[in-house]
């Protein structure tokens, strides 16, 4: 297994606790999943899909920077929805 794959999967485990832990606070876990799941899988079968046939001449690493910061972002975004739900508890 090459290192690339390694930081994927790193980054797909993070993203998957974050996603686990905001499915858990959600008032509405089935939608929340179902989104977040919907959005990922159609990111991430892009860039995968170039990942593996359309990475010649080192567009490989464009495809995987990429995703990483697709998955970044979407780990931000659920990280930021996963604080408001503890300061909509508190309150």
């Amino acid at each position: 297994m090459s290192e690339d794959y390694l930081y994927l999967i790193f980054c797909y485990l993070i993203f998957g606790l974050t996603l686990l832990l905001l499915i858990a606070r959600s008032k509405n876990k089935l939608k929340t999943a179902i989104i977040n799941l919907t959005v990922a899988g159609i990111y991430s079968g892009l860039f995968i899909y170039n990942l593996l046939f359309n990475s010649s001449y080192g567009a490989g690493l464009v495809w995987l920077v990429c995703l990483m910061f697709a998955l970044g972002l979407h780990w931000l975004t659920n990280l930021i929805g996963l604080v408001f739900t503890f300061k909509r508890d508190r309150n």
